[in-house]
């Protein structure tokens, strides 16, 4: 019976079983819930799956959730009671709080009240204390100056009866403190002397109170020498700082400097001559060399200066109370009197070789004296690790700039630089200069003494300057002379001319711009920008003075009167190989010109106009003698042709049949001209390129076809006359197309056409 009571309640759910722990679980989830609700709610037999019905019965469900929602009443009761006792607990707790901050309120006021009244008692005590100190501080100087006046009256009334025993004393202690006080007493006897003058003191008085005065000023400077020795900077910044109020410190700034090993050494040194090694010798004196640098003892000296100043300074700041006025008369000392002693002997030195070696060696100088400042002003001197103070740094730039002041000022270094480049070029040109002066004057027979005079008037121009007189062989390689096989006054016959040296030379162009560029890089440095303008202008004067005047002008000029002085023979057109070197020349030059001398001039516009002006001059002036040397070339070629075509035979193209011999293939004018514009196409081929090169075969091409076609008028042809005709034509034209010019071989096409009609006519004249 049991088992049927079992299985008959197990038809109905059971009730819902939870609590308020099932809701506060960290796993709780509704839909479970809500799921295992209706689970509990299914009948066995339905689960199972073993029922007859398929109808759904909701009685299961409803029983469920009514107990589910009955127990959740019960719970919500519950919760609502221990929620409310929870409420009353806190608004108890607050109100216990509350009352406690009250408490703790009134006695953290009733504490700061004392501890105010406890601060305004201690800052009234506080400032009682300071007026007394400040009281007792006046009263201490009082007495103190009382005692000072009472000891200086005892050493007036001692000295005014001649004793000295008293200060003398307290000199002779030794103790830096005792030196202090007697150098002040000392100076104040000096002024009560002097303020009492012309009525109680006597001369007696004040000869004892002066004499005792230098006595102290030795005896001072004496421990200073003795604390220098040992080094001892205390004694030193004591002895410093009593002769500075003794006497203004100028007679221990002379002893501390005096006693330097650097100016000692240094003197020894400048009393001494400049020896210049060899190597930097002909070095300074060679354009082609790169400068060699500054003499090893002039920056043997400036590195010495460098380092001595560097550590001077610190001893300097940690001695003397005035470390600025001590450190500017070192400063002075050592560039007014050690550094420009030396650079003006080695400029000395340097002058006697040559001016470049002059100027390569104030260039030299002047950099690394300015690299040796920057140095010292980013050291700092006695601001060291700081920056040097502004008055210190405008004394050093005051100091440099003086120190090649006498060099750079009324523009005497461009002088210079301008006698240096006209010196180097005339010696460039010495040879092609003498060479066209000799072919001016064979071309007068009977002048050959004044020819002689004339070369040795060049030569000597050039070595009579500083460097011809210098002893380097920079002018030996300029120029072209060996001066270890003649002496200085033989020389003069040792200059050999080839017929090379009177042509033009695109590396004595090169080597002559590179001449200037060294000395527009050093007018950068030595002049102020100011005159940068000028400088630039003067040597752009120099330069088309020398390259264009003596030197291209002198060689077209040369060329022109070559090809006007051309005979009826078979022309000489080496001449013509001078315009290639001229063009390239050109080109080099002004190129420098426009890319290097007048942007240096923008910032005067008259300046730059100006060289403009003279730019665009001297281009024009030389594009026109090079176009005339080309015409007056193509006349030449032309008139030639002329000539050659002149001795065409009239039965050349009227030969009899007997005559005709069929391995003939040209006529001897054609030939001979044929092999004429051959050489003239290798030398016009070495002579221009691009543009040039076409135009001039396009000429010398269009006036050939012109004498062609009035040639071919002047003659009968037969029809084996016209085979010849043909085959000269043919000639020509193989020889014109090599050069390439497509409008001179298009023209020739007509030629080629006449050619065959006279073969295919019969006995037909032109």
């Amino acid at each position: 019976m049991a088992n049927n009571g079992e299985n008959s309640r197990s038809i109905y759910p059971k009730a819902p079983e939870f609590s308020l722990s099932t809701f506060s679980s960290k796993d709780f989830i509704v839909k479970d819930f809500i799921e295992g609700l209706t689970e509990s709610s299914i009948p066995i037999n339905r689960r199972s799956g073993t029922g007859n019905s398929n109808a759904f019965d909701p009685k299961p469900y409803i029983r469920t959730f009514e107990a589910a929602l009955g127990r959740l009443k019960d719970l919500d009761e519950a919760l609502s009671m221990r929620e409310s006792e929870l409420k009353e607990g806190v608004r108890r707790a607050e109100i216990d709080h509350t009352r406690t901050l009250g408490r703790l309120s009134l006695k953290f006021n009733t504490t700061l009240s004392e501890f105010q009244r406890l601060d305004t008692s201690i800052s009234d005590g506080g400032g009682m204390a300071v007026r007394i100190g400040g009281q007792l501080e006046q009263l201490e100087k009082q007495r103190q100056r009382a005692e000072d006046a009472k000891f200086l009256i005892q050493c007036y009334t001692e000295f005014s009866r001649g004793d000295m025993g008293r200060l003398e004393s307290l000199r002779r202690t030794g103790r830096i403190e005792d030196s202090i006080r007697c150098a002040v007493v000392s100076r104040q006897l000096s002024l009560v002397v002097k303020r009492s003058d012309g009525y109680r003191a006597s001369n007696r008085t004040k000869e004892l109170i002066e004499a005792f005065s230098e006595t102290l000023e030795q005896d001072l400077l004496k421990q200073f020498d003795d604390a220098y020795r040992k080094f001892n900077i205390d004694a030193m910044k004591g002895c410093a700082k009593v002769l500075h109020d003794f006497n203004g410190g100028n007679s221990v700034i002379s002893n501390f400097l005096n006693q330097m090993d650097f100016f000692i050494a240094t003197g020894k040194i400048n009393a001494g001559e400049v020896a210049i090694d060899a190597d930097m010798y002909e070095k300074l004196s060679d354009p082609d060399e790169t400068p060699p640098g500054l003499e090893p003892s002039l920056m043997a000296l400036v590195s010495e200066i460098r380092d001595v100043m560097k550590a001077e300074s610190r001893t300097i700041k940690e001695v003397f109370p005035f470390p600025e006025q001590v450190l500017g008369t070192f400063l002075q000392r050592v560039f007014q009197q050690s550094l420009q002693q030396r650079l003006e002997m080695v400029l000395e030195k340097t002058s006697t070789l040559s001016h470049l070696a002059f100027l390569r060696t104030l260039q030299a100088s002047r950099a690394c004296i300015i690299a040796l400042a920057d140095d010292l002003k980013s050291h700092g001197l006695t601001e060291h690790p700081g920056t040097l103070s502004s008055a210190t740094t405008v004394l050093i730039d005051q100091n440099v700039e003086e120190l090649f002041l006498p060099h750079l000022q009324v523009r005497g270094y461009m002088e210079k630089e301008k006698e240096s480049l006209e010196q180097l070029y005339t010696g460039l040109l010495l040879k092609f200069h003498m060479s066209h002066e000799q072919r001016k004057r064979e071309q007068n027979l009977g002048v050959l003494d004044r020819l002689k005079k004339s070369r040795e008037r060049a030569i000597e121009k050039v070595l009579d300057s500083d460097l011809g007189k210098s002893q380097s062989n920079a002018l030996s390689r300029i120029i072209g002379l060996d001066r270890t096989k003649s002496g200085k006054g033989s020389h003069l016959s040792d200059v050999i001319l080839t017929d090379s040296d009177g042509q033009l030379n695109v590396e004595f162009a090169k080597r002559m711009l590179k001449w200037l560029a060294e000395g527009v890089g050093r007018s950068l440095e030595l002049s102020t920008p100011a005159d940068t303008p000028k400088d630039v202008s003067a040597l752009l004067n120099i330069l088309i003075d020398h390259m264009r005047t003596t030197y291209l002008d002198t060689a077209l000029d040369a060329a022109l009167e070559a090809a006007e002085q051309q005979t009826k023979g078979e022309p000489d057109l080496t001449y013509f190989l001078e315009i290639k070197p001229a063009t390239t020349i050109m080109h080099l030059m002004f190129s420098f010109i426009n890319t290097a001398l007048i942007p240096l001039s923008q910032t005067s516009l008259t300046t730059r106009r100006e060289m403009g002006k003279l730019t665009n001059t001297t281009l024009m002036s030389l594009e026109q003698k090079i176009n005339n040397v080309i015409q007056r070339t193509i006349d030449v070629v032309l008139a030639y042709i002329s000539v050659l075509l002149a001795k065409q035979k009239k039965q050349d193209f009227r030969p009899k049949d007997d005559d005709v011999s069929l391995t003939t293939l040209q006529t001897p004018a054609c030939l001979s001209v044929c092999a004429f514009l051959q050489k003239v196409t290798e030398i016009s081929n070495e002579s221009l390129d691009g543009t040039n090169l076409e135009s001039f075969l396009n000429e010398i091409g269009s006036g050939f076809r012109g004498l062609l076609l009035d040639h071919l008028k002047k003659y009968q042809v037969n029809q084996a006359g016209g085979i010849m005709l043909s085959k000269d034509i043919a000639k020509y034209q193989d020889v014109v197309n090599k050069w390439g010019a497509v409008t001179v071989n298009e023209s020739f096409e007509l030629l080629v056409e006449i050619g065959n009609l006279f073969v295919v006519g019969y006995d037909l004249s032109f």
